[in-house]
């Protein structure tokens, strides 16, 4: 059966979703409100549960071209910089959103993939599978992809009507050149900073010496109508005065700086309303502090695509077990972050001690149970 799918939405869920099932013979089509395929110029890495999916769709290299491929992360005391563990990474690819999207959008297109370009959805009718585009164009498909992210127009008419809410944090973001960085070991790979009511991190992007910084702070109320504005340097650097000298020296001289809201939303009951089927943030968007966002829109897209290709003839078989297995991981992760982010953010001078011997002696494995998780094994372990 040579299912028709529409994917809303040319983010990377959406366009990862467009090339694993194109990959696997389907024909897909997406659509996109902008005129443009374009991503907010920020760093992203994707670690080995994602990575490994991308290589199965043969998409890894082509990113890999683009990207760093960090092999250690440090997690270091805020205010001296001082190294409290260190891990290592297999299969951990850091890049440039930018390239990451372009690359994806031009390797679907290669393999006769459809974009369609400033095609904004106005409603749909699950049950039947149309599409009504804003300009009055109707389409059908079996299956319709709601990949249009946090703010997912088709998630709150079609599913349960939430909203993004506010986390609490507010995350400050640079780009930086890598001659830039404080002077220690270790300082071209991933580097996290544990501090009082924030933390922040850095690490190489792209293939030009480019370096991605992000703060993060607990504040108390967003009030911006935009997610992400131009930033204050002087106010961003006030929050993080405390902090290693060398490490402030390093954010200042970034040319800009952007800080937007961090927001979530809850987890729906269910993923799949007859024809419509959440993926990426549009299902389960989450603070960023496992890295963890991009990383479960890749798993939600191959997951999917995987099973429609093992059972193209009982698309319900296909879609219960998808929203079982997806519902499952994505609620972990989703806690796990969390979780991680109040961890990171202890001030308590004995419940640092304590924290950071818990880092010391247990981040090593906890990272390896989220980045060893295989979806294909998942899926058939459960069909099989």
């Amino acid at each position: 059966m040579n299912l028709k799918i529409a994917i809303v939405g040319a983010g990377i869920s959406g366009l990862t979703a467009g090339l694993s099932l194109r990959s696997f013979g389907f024909d897909v089509d997406i659509y996109e409100r902008g005129e443009n395929i374009s991503e907010f110029g920020a760093g992203i890495t994707l670690s080995r549960n994602a990575t490994s999916l991308l290589r199965e769709i043969d998409i890894f290299d082509k990113l890999a071209n683009k990207s760093k491929l960090p092999r250690v992360s440090h997690v270091r005391n805020y205010s001296n910089s001082k190294v409290i563990a260190t891990t290592k990474l297999t299969g951990m690819l850091a890049a440039d959103r930018r390239d990451i999207v372009s690359i994806l959008s031009k390797s679907f297109i290669d393999i006769g993939g459809r974009i369609h370009l400033s095609s904004e959805i106005d409603k749909v009718c699950p049950k039947e599978g149309k599409i009504f585009a804003l300009d009055g164009e109707e389409s059908r498909a079996d299956l319709i992809l709601a990949c249009d992210g946090i703010k997912s127009s088709l998630r709150e008419n079609y599913f349960d009507g939430s909203r993004p809410r506010f986390t609490n944090y507010i995350a400050w973001r640079g780009i930086l050149d890598h001659k830039d960085l404080p002077d220690f070991e270790g300082n071209k790979n991933i580097n996290v900073y544990y501090g009082p009511g924030g933390h922040a991190v850095h690490y190489p992007i792209g293939d030009d010496g480019k370096i991605n910084f992000v703060g993060i702070q607990t504040a108390e109320n967003w009030e911006e109508e935009s997610w992400k504005i131009p930033g204050d340097k002087t106010t961003f650097l006030e929050a993080f005065k405390a902090w290693d000298k060398n490490l402030i020296k390093t954010f200042e001289s970034s040319k800009e700086i952007y800080k937007w809201g961090v927001f979530d939303r809850k987890q729906p009951k269910n993923l799949i309303n007859h024809r419509l089927v959440l993926l990426g943030d549009a299902a389960h968007p989450m603070v960023p502090f496992l890295g963890q966002g991009g990383c479960m829109a890749i798993e939600d897209a191959f997951t999917l695509a995987l099973l429609l290709k093992k059972n193209p003839e009982d698309l319900s078989l296909a879609l219960s077990v998808y929203e079982e297995l997806r519902l499952k991981r994505t609620n972990l992760i989703q806690r796990l972050s969390t979780l991680q982010g109040r961890f990171n953010h202890v001030s308590n001078p004995l419940l640092v001690l304590i924290r950071n011997l818990i880092t010391k002696g247990f981040i090593s494995k906890s990272i390896e149970q989220i980045h060893s998780y295989n979806s294909r094994l998942e899926v058939e372990n459960k069909i099989n």
